[in-house]
């Protein structure tokens, strides 16, 4: 027990060394603090006033709330692939193999830990509003709240041994790209759901719950067998709660069973997803001319090996698409025609905006900051190499916008759309040398580290933020876009258009010098962050 003590103490000890060594940490901690806050609050009033009204009906409240965790369980688990964030930690066990440790010791700390991450702890409140709504009689608290917190540890545990299996993926290129284009598939489909109750086919989603709830599908699901001993709890039935949360504990220790086979096979050396097979490696042809074109296909080569670059290039043809769906259902007239392909070509532009321009680096960047070149052609190479990824999606929009508006429009769209793409790239300039994050390198945990927990949260808040005030930056020159649309006067478009790609221009420039002169300040710090975490 005092070893799994000394483990628990040293990751969160670590984490407070990252909170202390990130400026961003500490600051985007104070502003998820509230929300998650606020969050549990409305959360808990919503579970508590929920679960007491459908008390009448005791087998019906069983099935919701088995639905309602296990829906919840696989989001937690499945974060990274569904939401980008991993809301809790699988924390990198390279270092800690040598000690004489059993690995499930090891797992244990890690899961523990996790204990204090931000989403963790905003769930507490509303495990015990749970076990308050589902008792009648004080003294079947303890036990309610028991049950409750055992599917919280079950939902910790399936997210360790989920990050384990992504990380084992991660360590083969062909198995990555495929997962991540299943993740992407899957985040896709659910993106649609909003859309049966845009066209009125919400009956389909509502004959499946009723299904479900009538049959309790989900009766076998171990993510609910906690909260269903907390429902016997409440209800006085002593037998009942034993069986189903003694079944919860065997599945939970099941679960660290699993993380800990999972833990020895993948960092051991003993979880091969495929060959390595060796290649001949010609000689290096750079076909663009000079530093700033050697540079550009330097960064074109990157992204195309890189699966999270071909995902954007997935997303950027399909993201169109379904904003074109989306939209046109929301208004007629006008708005379906030409205004919806402007509104499509300032969400194309601002999907520049977060791409971690030196994240990709890692280990490499030491060296691209050693190359006798100006550190405005390094920032401008970045920024081109993001806006090629993204300009088959330009052509799936104007694609689109054949379709809705007739073709005075298409230059205005083209406009938008570069205009925000310039100033999205330029201001993603200064996120990636303010708050630098390395991507892991092949065969590294991807979803650990500082990619994970409260630092993930936090990051996804900071840039939220960042993003608001992109798009109120390229706002002026995208007005000069819609002025012509909202006056009627067509022929306006001929001066408006050349001045909104001047001032686009003109602000590029100078948002790039002023990131050059930061970066120039803050290289240092930024080469020790990245390098540490590569």
């Amino acid at each position: 027990m005092d070893r799994l003590i000394a483990l628990v103490l040293l990751h969160w000890k670590l984490e407070l060394r990252g909170l202390m060594r990130a400026r961003e940490r500490a600051l985007t901690l104070l502003l998820v603090v509230p929300w998650l806050l606020v969050f549990a609050g409305a959360a808990s009033i919503f579970v508590f006033a929920g679960v007491r009204a459908l008390r009448s009906d005791p087998d019906g409240l069983r099935a919701l709330l088995a639905l309602a965790v296990t829906g919840l369980g696989f989001m937690w688990a499945l974060s990274p692939l569904l939401a980008g964030v991993s809301f809790t930690e699988t924390h990198d066990l390279t270092r800690l193999l040598h000690f004489p440790l059993p690995l499930s010791t090891l797992v244990l700390s890690s899961v523990a830990a996790n204990a204090s991450q931000p989403m963790v702890l905003a769930e507490m409140p509303v495990a015990a509003a749970l076990a308050l709504a589902l008792c009648d009689h004080p003294a079947a608290l303890p036990l309610a709240f028991v049950g409750a917190l055992s599917s919280v540890a079950f939902m910790l545990v399936a997210a360790q041994c989920a990050g384990l299996a992504m990380h084992a993926v991660s360590r083969n290129r062909r198995w990555q790209d495929l997962a991540l284009f299943l993740s992407i598939g899957m985040a896709f489909v659910f993106s649609l759901l909003p859309m049966l109750f845009i066209t009125g086919r919400h009956w389909a989603v509502g004959g499946v719950l009723r299904t479900v709830l009538h049959r309790d599908l989900f009766a076998a699901s171990p993510f609910a067998w906690g909260v269903r001993a907390a429902a016997y709890a409440g209800e006085g039935n002593l037998a009942a709660f034993a069986a189903w949360e003694a079944a919860q504990l065997v599945a939970v220790a099941a679960g660290l069973a699993v993380a800990s086979v999972m833990v020895g096979r993948i960092y051991r050396g003993e979880l091969a997803l495929g060959p390595v097979r060796g290649r001949t490696v010609g000689r290096a042809r750079m076909r663009l001319p000079g530093s700033l074109g050697a540079l550009l296909e330097k960064d074109l080569r990157l992204a195309w090996r890189d699966p999270a670059m071909k995902a954007s290039l997935v997303m950027g043809l399909a993201w169109p698409l379904m904003m074109t769906f989306f939209l046109t259902q929301l208004g007629s007239g006008s708005f379906r025609s030409s205004g919806v392909v402007l509104v499509l070509a300032g969400f194309t532009g601002i999907s520049v905006f977060g791409s971690n321009s030196f994240g990709g680096e890692r280990r490499g960047l030491a060296l691209l900051m050693g190359f006798p070149v100006k550190r405005w052609r390094i920032l401008v190479a970045k920024n081109l190499a993001t806006m090629a990824i993204r300009l088959p999606g330009l052509l799936v929009l104007l694609g689109a916008g054949l379709y809705l508006a007739p073709p005075s429009v298409l230059p205005a769209a083209v406009t938008v759309a570069l205009t925000t793409m310039a100033v999205s790239a330029a201001a993603d300039n200064y996120v990636s040398v303010l708050f630098p994050v390395s991507v892991p390198a092949a065969g590294r945990n991807p979803f650990g580290g500082g990619l994970a927990g409260g630092r993930g949260l936090g990051a996804a808040l900071l840039g939220a933020l960042c993003y608001l005030a992109t798009m109120a930056a390229a706002a002026p020159f995208v007005f000069l876009c819609w002025l012509p649309l909202l006056l009627d006067t067509p022929l306006l478009w001929l001066l408006t258009l050349p001045l909104a790609l001047l001032g686009a221009a003109a602000a590029y420039a100078l948002m790039v010098a002023g990131a050059e002169r930061v970066l120039l300040s803050r290289e240092p710090e930024m080469l020790e962050r990245v390098l540490a975490e590569a």
